[in-house]
């Protein structure tokens, strides 16, 4: 049986800041439709490793195919295609503060993808009714809570009609009653088959929706596979050790 070619392919990624390897022979496919969550400890370069998917960091060394084509790692034109295909929410929203919600969706759209305002608009209004904010609009992103604004950023992301779209910690900055909001519309976002590669701390979202959990330390993947097999039975002692500290910490926040 043939198997589909991935959507996202790095091969030997590598990136260093200073004297500091930050990535190390990262390789990691992402299959069309699927959700890739990436955990581990801070510093272990989750972050670094998606921005590396889409150029916000360059990577030193190695290779990115997306979607069957090759990206020129050392071309700036080629990470600003990239850009319009793979789509990026932040932890701190990135939202313009001085724009409109209807004009921090329309902006991007109506330059990169060449949409009539008004079309753009319409599409804007149909994604922030898909989330329950149409009635903000004509809001500023000041006037919309955290996770108001995170649910924008990623329905703002989706406007661009992306190929995938990476997540980097997006309920780090939330609060813990508006982080259910946003994982809400993450997971509805993976049951209509969107790519996605989230880096997140939410263990219980890594569990539900991932098909594959990735797990890393050092600027390195140390183990991954399907959640039930990795949370059940892990296979290298840094992966059981991050996994008990997490349990722990857990326990000790609902004692």
């Amino acid at each position: 049986m043939s198997h589909a070619s991935p959507l996202i392919s790095l091969k030997g990624i590598g990136k260093r800041f200073g004297t500091h390897a930050a990535l190390q022979g990262i390789d990691l496919d992402v299959a069309a439709g699927s959700v890739v969550v990436l955990i581990g400890p801070s510093g272990s370069g989750k972050s670094t490793l998606i921005r590396c998917i889409n150029g916000l960091v360059r990577p030193d060394e190695g290779s990115l195919t997306v979607a069957g084509r090759a990206v020129d790692i050392y071309d700036e034109g080629a990470w600003q295609g990239l850009r319009t295909q793979i789509g990026m929410v932040f932890q701190d929203y990135a939202l313009f503060p001085h724009l409109s919600i209807l004009r921090n969706m329309t902006l991007t759209p109506q330059r990169r993808r060449k949409l009539p305002r008004a079309v753009a608009e319409d599409e804007a209004r149909k994604l922030l009714a898909r989330i329950g904010l149409a009635h903000k609009a004509d809001d500023y992103p000041s006037a919309l809570s955290g996770g108001q604004q995170q649910r924008v950023a990623i329905v703002r992301a989706l406007a661009m009609q992306p190929k995938a779209i990476l997540f980097d910690e997006p309920t780090s900055a939330l609060d813990p009653e508006t982080i259910t909001s946003v994982l809400d519309v993450m997971r509805a976002l993976a049951r209509e088959g969107t790519t996605m590669v989230v880096v997140t701390h939410e263990m219980g979202f890594a569990r539900e929706v991932a098909d594959r959990v990735v797990f890393m330390a050092d600027g390195r993947i140390v183990e991954q596979g399907p959640p039930a097999e990795f949370f059940a039975n892990p296979q290298h002692e840094r992966t059981r050790a991050f996994l008990s500290n997490i349990r722990s910490f857990g326990e000790a926040n609902h004692a």
